[in-house]
C-alpha cells in the first residue's frame, strides 16, 4: 500500500514510546486501514487533492522536524515500522512514498543507544578498528549488542557497593566463570569487560572455527561419494562452496551462542558489570577507565577522569587472557622478520572477517589453530602451506603427529615445511576496498621467503599468497594493568606467577586465571576450571589446587587429535609402559570407513596400570578422551577400564582393548 508522509508521521510520533507488542500492532493496524482510505482517495478520483495534502503535510513536517530534536526510537519498533511501511525489507531506512531509493531518509538512533546499527558506515569502521568485527551485518551487530554494547552506561558511583568480595579484570571464560559463580553464591561480584565478553573463544576462536570445520567436514563427506573407490551406492555429481555463506553461517551461530556471555545475562546473575579498561592502582583497589565509547581516543582527559571508578576489593581475579604471538626472525633471534610489521597478515583475530576465500594460504606455525584452519580452507579450495620451526604439534607424541601430517598431506593435499625460518615478506599488493564482493581484487598479495633444513640440504623457496595466517602461539595480556602497584609479579611472555591455589605469589588477595598466568595449559575449558578453584579458595578459605587437575585438550581436525596428561617422553621403554590399539581392527571404525585413520596410545607408570598420559588420534577423539581424564582423577587403573563393559560397535572400544592389553599381559594360565 502506499503510505503518505502524514502517516509515516504518525507512526513514528506515536509508537515511538509503545512498549508493548499489543499496542504496536493495533497502531500498524489503524495505520493500515487510514492507508487503505488514502490510496483509496487519490485513486479514485481525489488525486488532485490528495497531492495538495501531501505537499502541505511534507512542508509541516520539514518544519517540526527543523524545530524538534530528533526522537529515540526502540529498535524493534523502528525495524517493524521500517518494514511496514516500505512494504517489506529490513533495517532503518524508511522511504517516502513520492521519493526513490536514493533519497532515503534514515532514522537515526540517539548518539547515547547501546545498539548497533547494521550496515552504519560509522559503527562498521569503529567495529572494525577498535573490535576486529566485520561486516558489520546483522549477525554482528546481534553479537556486538549482546557482548560490547555501544554505549555502555556503567554502574553510577553510588551503585558501586564499598567493597566487593570479588571483582575480575577480564571477561572471557575465567572471567564470566569467577564473577557469576560469586555472585551466584551469595559475593558481591564485579567484572571488567574492555573488549568482547565471551573472549576469544566465542568471538575469535573455539565458536567460529568450529563452525567452519562442521563445514568443511560436510563438504568432505560429499566428496567421498565422488572418489573411485566409493561403494555406499551414494553418489552426488556435483558440489559448490559459497564461501561467503559459509562465513555468514558461523556469524549466525555465534549470535546465537553470544547472549550466554553477554552483559545483560551477567546483570541478570548479580554481576555488576563494567565496560572499560580495569588497571590496579594499589594492592586493593581497581580503576575502570571508560572504554572510548564512540568518542574520540584524544577525548578531554577531565571529562574521562569525571568517568573513572574506582572499585575496592576483598579478593580480585585477573582473567586478561592471550594474544597472538608474531615470530621473530628464527629461533636464535629476536629480531622481527623483515617486512612482516607492514605486511597485510591475519591472526585468529581477523581471519574469521574472511568474505572472499584466499586462492593460496601460506599458515606460519603448526599447532591446534594453524591445522585446524589449514583443513579447513584447505577444503574449501584454498592452496595452503604450512611453516612449522620446528614440527608440526611438537609438545605431542611423535607418531600421532607424523599421523596427523601423513593424513592432511595426503586427503588434504597439504603442503608441509619443517624446520622452517622465514626470512621475509614482501608485500605484493594492499588489499583493496570496494573491489567486488567476494573477489579476489579484494584481497592482498604477499610473498614469503623461507628456509627449511628438514632435508639434508637446507632449500630456500618464494611462496606468494592472498592470505598469510600467524598462527605461532600466544602471549599473556599483562601489560597496562597497574600490576606493579598491586604487587603482583609477572613476567611478559610467561605472564603472571600463581601458587598452587591460583593466588598471586606476591599478593595473596589476588589470583589468576587462563591465558594471563605462567604455566598453564591455554585451553578455554582450564580457564573455566581455574575460576572455580579460585571462588572457592578466595571466598570460603579453602585449598583447591591447580595441580589437581586433570586437563584434556582436543584439536578437532578429521581425524581429531586429542591428548591428557603426559604424552611426550625421552626414552619411553625406560619411563613408561605403553599400550597402543589402532583402528585397523575396531568394527565401528571399519563400518564407518576410518580404520586406517587412527590409534590410542595409553602411557602407564612403568610396571603398574597408573594412567599418566594418553593421546587418541579418531574421529571424535574429543569424546574419547573424556574417559581417559576421568581414570586420571580418580585413579581408576587402567585394567579397571579394560574391565569396563563399552557399546559395541564404537571407537570407544579401542581404549577398553588397550586395558584388555593390560590384563592380557598378567593372565592366569592353565599349565
Amino acid at each position: 500500500y502506499i503510505a503518505p508522509p502524514f502517516l509515516e508521521t504518525f507512526a513514528m510520533n506515536h509508537c515511538s514510546s509503545i512498549n508493548n507488542i499489543i499496542a504496536f500492532h493495533y497502531t500498524i493496524l489503524v495505520i493500515y486501514f487510514l492507508s487503505l482510505f488514502t490510496a483509496a482517495t487519490s485513486f479514485g478520483g481525489g488525486g488532485s487533492s490528495s497531492f495538495l495534502i501531501r505537499q502541505r503535510t511534507s512542508s509541516l513536517i520539514r518544519q517540526q522536524q527543523q524545530q524538534q530534536q530528533p526522537k529515540e526510537y526502540h529498535p524493534f519498533l523502528k525495524y517493524k515500522l521500517a518494514h511496514c511501511l516500505r512494504g517489506g525489507g529490513g533495517g532503518g531506512d524508511i522511504l517516502h512514498p513520492n521519493s526513490n531509493r536514493s533519497s532515503t531518509t534514515k532514522l537515526k538512533m540517539s548518539a547515547k543507544s547501546n545498539s548497533w546499527v547494521e550496515g552504519s558506515e560509522e559503527d562498521s569502521k569503529r567495529a572494525l578498528t577498535e573490535l576486529d568485527i566485520s561486516p558489520l551485518d546483522e549477525y554482528n551487530v546481534q553479537l556486538l549488542n549482546e557482548v560490547h554494547h555501544k554505549a555502555y552506561r556503567n554502574p553510577d558511583s553510588e551503585s558501586v557497593v564499598e567493597e566487593y568480595d570479588l571483582v575480575v579484570i577480564g571477561a572471557g571464560a575465567g572471567g564470566l566463570v569467577s564473577s557469576r559463580q560469586a555472585a551466584r553464591r551469595g559475593g558481591k561480584s564485579a567484572m571488567i569487560s574492555e573488549k568482547l565478553a565471551g573472549g576469544d573463544c566465542l568471538n575469535v576462536g573455539c565458536v567460529p572455527s568450529k563452525s567452519l570445520l562442521k563445514c568443511a567436514r560436510q563438504l568432505r563427506d560429499i566428496r567421498n561419494t565422488q572418489s573411485s573407490d566409493n561403494d555406499t551406492g551414494i553418489t552426488v555429481k556435483h558440489v559448490d562452496v559459497d564461501f561467503p555463506q559459509i562465513m555468514k553461517r558461523m556469524r549466525k551461530l555465534r549470535a546465537v551462542i553470544a547472549p550466554i556471555d553477554g552483559h545483560e545475562r551477567g546483570k541478570d546473575i548479580g554481576v555488576d558489570v563494567f565496560q572499560g579498561r580495569g588497571r590496579f592502582v594499589s594492592e586493593n583497589m581497581i580503576e575502570v577507565l571508560p572504554r572510548n565509547n564512540g568518542g574520540d581516543d584524544d577525548d578531554d582527559d577531565d571529562e574521562k577522569e569525571k568517568e573513572r571508578i574506582l572499585l575496592k576489593f576483598k579478593k580480585a581475579v585477573i582473567a586478561t587472557g592471550g594474544r597472538p604471538s608474531i615470530p621473530s626472525l628464527s629461533s636464535s633471534s629476536s629480531s622481527p622478520i623483515p617486512g612482516i610489521d607492514t605486511a597485510p597478515y591475519v591472526t585468529n583475530e581477523q581471519l574469521f572477517n574472511l568474505q572472499a576465500l584466499p586462492p593460496r594460504m601460506v599458515i606460519l606455525g603448526g599447532g591446534v589453530i594453524a591445522l585446524e584452519m589449514a583443513q579447513a580452507f584447505a577444503t574449501f579450495g584454498s592452496k595452503v602451506t604450512v611453516l612449522a620451526r620446528s614440527r608440526i604439534l611438537s609438545n605431542g607424541d611423535d607418531e600421532a603427529a607424523n599421523l596427523m601430517k601423513k593424513i592432511m598431506q595426503e586427503e588434504d593435499n597439504i603442503t608441509f615445511y619443517s624446520k622452517t625460518d622465514v626470512l621475509e615478506v614482501e608485500t605484493l599488493r594492499q588489499p583493496t576496498l570496494g573491489g567486488g564482493e567476494g573477489g579476489e581484487e579484494s584481497l592482498p598479495l604477499m610473498k614469503v621467503s623461507i628456509k627449511s633444513t628438514e632435508s639434508e640440504e637446507a632449500i630456500t623457496e618464494e611462496l606468494e599468497c592472498e592470505c598469510l595466517l600467524i598462527a605461532t602461539g600466544r602471549l599473556p595480556n599483562v601489560q597496562n594493568l597497574g600490576l606493579e602497584k598491586a604487587n603482583v609479579q609477572y613476567d611478559e611472555r610467561k605472564g603472571i606467577h600463581i601458587n598452587d591455589l591460583a593466588q598471586s605469589t606476591s599478593n595473596p588477595n589476588v589470583y589468576a586465571v587462563g591465558d594471563c598466568v605462567a604455566n598453564v595449559p591455554r585451553l578455554t575449558h582450564m580457564s573455566g576450571e581455574m575460576a572455580k578453584v579460585v571462588v572457592q579458595n578466595a571466598l570460603f578459605e579453602d585449598e583447591w589446587k591447580v595441580s589437581s587437575l586433570v586437563v584434556p585438550a582436543c584439536m578437532y581436525t578429521e581425524p581429531e587429535y586429542a591428548t591428557v596428561g603426559r604424552v611426550k617422553f625421552s626414552d619411553e621403554k625406560d619411563e613408561v609402559d605403553v599400550y597402543t590399539t589402532s583402528l585397523e581392527h575396531n568394527d565401528r571404525a571399519i563400518l564407518d570407513g576410518d580404520s586406517n585413520h587412527g590409534v590410542v596410545k595409553i602411557c602407564c607408570q612403568k610396571g603398574t596400570d597408573t594412567i599418566v598420559g594418553c593421546t587418541i588420534v579418531a574421529p571424535r577423539a574429543g569424546e574419547m578422551i573424556n574417559e581417559v581424564s576421568l581414570a586420571m582423577k580418580y585413579g581408576i587403573g587402567l585394567g579397571q577400564i579394560g574391565r569396563n563393559i563399552h557399546c559395541y560397535p564404537t571407537t570407544g572400544e579401542a581404549i577398553m582393548m588397550c586395558g584388555l592389553q593390560f590384563i592380557n599381559a598378567r593372565w592366569k594360565r592353565l599349565d
